[in-house]
């Protein structure tokens, strides 16, 4: 009975009768030449495609950086505008202080009474003298307050760079926070990318299992079988692809962003920083902390000082209608008060300061601790980590170099579909732990960034 082998639709490889099987392969010699030459034409033309579909796809999903996602996280986040808004209301803080210390106070006042007495009832004369008219031009100047208006300037100062530090603070969690969404949605795109090649592998695979099977040289069940990995992988494609679609949604939430086209991130290239030599910038909220309680002690202290101001007037005041254009005038003096007794208020004062400052520096010291040993945790895991991704590289490669034989022998039919099965299924569980050894790599310098700031 002859045999036929398939080259294009309508035509034929050759034909050949049982007698010229191999009875150890199933194959003649000229089927064993014919059918890789077949088999590496499609493999020629599929890597050909390839790219230039990779290459019109492209036109459709615009790649985008992890940079263009922190850039507009930074514009589009509430928080920052607010501290910045905080700061700028604490710089005005020295204009009102030296608006209140230094600027004369200027009002003016009017005052109208009439108290009659009639028929002997009415307010003693002595007190009211019966009536009051009174229109004047008020000035008060605070003297020898420098002290006070400095103080108020170093205060508002320290609370400027109290917010400008708030800023900073959540401009590092945001980065952290939108940096980590990142590298999660990556990783999908790239469970994507291994899924699409290990169905690819399979397809070319399909082609060469079939030909044998309408041949009657394996079975239509090894072809199911194929049919069926397929599909599992298919399946696991789409998991992967919603799975990234709501990574990139919630990366736009995490940004402020409302856009729901699909795009497809880049790389994230995130280094090790410099390690920061316990400078770190999370304790300079403890000095902040500390520098304003000083600050307002000080503010508290200079209510205790003399207090001296300077004030004149001018204007009309009399109490009765008659002559009453002679009545304007004008008048000055000087006002002085000094507390003498508040009931110890000003010790318990620098008792309440003195306790806070103590609290404060126990609370920087654990945090230090704290920083420091997140840092080297995360070191001594990012090192651990570069280890075993070196082992599973070349796992990788050598499964490569395998699958090419393989692809060979299942070729000449010197190999079985189970043993190719399960060394493509070996191979994509290779290729899934590589891919979460390299995010959690990613995720792992992301957090000794944060923590070496």
């Amino acid at each position: 009975m002859p045999i036929v082998y398939p080259n294009a639709p309508g035509e034929y490889l050759r034909k050949e009768t049982e007698s010229d099987i191999k009875p150890n392969l199933g194959l003649s010699k000229s089927t064993l030449i014919k059918i890789p030459e077949y088999y590496f034409k499609m493999s020629f033309i599929r890597f050909l495609i390839l790219p230039i579909l990779l290459m019109v796809l492209s036109c459709h999903a615009q790649a985008q950086s992890l940079e263009a996602y922190l850039a507009a996280a930074q514009a589009n986040n509430p928080a920052l505008l607010e501290n910045e808004r905080l700061s700028a209301i604490a710089g005005l803080e020295v204009d009102m202080a030296k608006a209140a210390y230094q600027m004369p106070e200027i009002s003016t006042t009017g005052n109208f009474l009439y108290a009659p007495v009639i028929r002997g009832v009415g307010y003693d004369n002595s007190i009211t003298n019966g009536a009051l008219y009174s229109a004047q031009l008020n000035l008060n100047q605070p003297l020898f307050t420098r002290p006070q208006v400095e103080a108020q300037a170093k205060n508002s100062l320290i609370n400027q760079e109290a917010y400008r530090q708030n800023t900073a603070l959540s401009q590092h969690e945001l980065a952290r926070q939108v940096s980590e969404q990142y590298i999660r949605t990556w990783q999908n795109l790239e469970r994507i990318a291994d899924t699409q090649h290990l169905l690819g592998l399979l397809a070319e695979q399909e082609q060469v299992v079939r030909v044998f099977a309408e041949n009657a040289i394996l079975s239509q069940s090894d072809v199911l079988f194929f049919t069926i990995e397929k599909e599992n992988q298919q399946l696991a494609l789409q998991d992967f692809q919603i799975a990234y679609r709501q990574g990139l949604a919630a990366l736009n939430l995490l940004c402020g962003l409302v856009d729901t086209t699909y795009v497809e991130l880049q790389q994230p290239e995130i280094q090790l920083k410099a390690d920061t030599a316990g400078l770190s910038n999370f304790l300079k909220s403890y000095q902040l902390d500390s520098l304003l309680a000083e600050s307002r002690q000080e503010l508290s202290e200079l209510k205790y000082r003399p207090q001296a101001s300077a004030f004149a007037n001018t204007g009309l005041n009399a109490i009765m209608l008659k002559d009453i254009y002679k009545k304007f005038g004008f008048s000055l003096g000087l006002n002085f008060s000094m507390p003498l007794y508040d009931g110890h208020q000003r010790g318990l004062a620098r008792q309440q300061m003195q306790l806070s400052q103590q609290a404060s520096h126990g609370q920087r010291e654990f945090q230090s601790k704290q920083i420091e040993q997140q840092r080297l945790m995360a070191r001594q895991q990012i090192k651990l980590l570069d280890a075993k991704i070196k082992t599973v590289q070349r796992q990788l490669s050598d499964y490569e170099t395998l699958l090419k034989f393989y692809r060979e022998r299942i070729a000449r039919g010197e190999l079985s579909v189970n043993d190719y099965m399960n060394t493509i299924k070996s191979f994509a569980t290779a290729q899934a732990d590589f891919t979460a050894l390299k995010t959690s790599r990613l995720l792992l310098i992301n957090e000794y960034n944060y923590w070496n700031w």
